[in-house]
């Protein structure tokens, strides 16, 4: 990737721009930390009826999307967010993998795999929760479990 900087006293604040020919992960992924650079990007605003809280992304076991709403599970609650699946998977980052069209769960969270039919798993979290893994995604798993 091809990187320019020009330096101007007109600029009096800070901005890019990618020329590209398509979206690509990369992209997006480099249009959410320089538009994040500076902020606590760590902190996730999700909300409990009406009220709003901030998580930190340890505390997530799983992210879900049901009917078009975006889930965010925790040990006791569970938590909306506005945010689309892919851009949990973003700021989320590493230690969250996306088992399923629809959820992602955090590697740092699961207790335990148990095979299923039709080459799917179902995944055990430690709060006690399930989430069943797609045949699409086992070999990431496999790679991830060194197996």
């Amino acid at each position: 990737m091809k990187v320019d900087v020009k330096i101007t006293e007109e600029a009096t604040t800070p901005y890019a721009i990618i020329f590209t020919d398509k979206i690509t992960s990369e992209i997006t992924r480099l249009v959410n930390e320089i538009s994040n650079y500076g902020k606590d990007s760590n902190a996730i605003i999700a909300k409990l009826e009406d009220t709003m809280v901030i998580l930190k992304p340890e505390e997530i076991f799983a992210v879900r999307v049901e009917n078009e709403k975006t889930f965010l599970i925790c040990e006791n609650e569970t938590y909306r967010t506005n945010k689309r699946l892919y851009e949990m998977a973003d700021i989320l980052g590493s230690s969250f993998m996306q088992v399923s069209k629809s959820s992602l769960i955090n590697l740092n969270c699961l207790k335990g795999v148990e095979p299923s039919f039709n080459g799917v798993m179902l995944l055990h979290l430690k709060n006690g929760t399930s989430e069943y893994i797609s045949r699409k995604y086992v070999p990431q798993l496999k790679k991830y479990l060194g197996l």
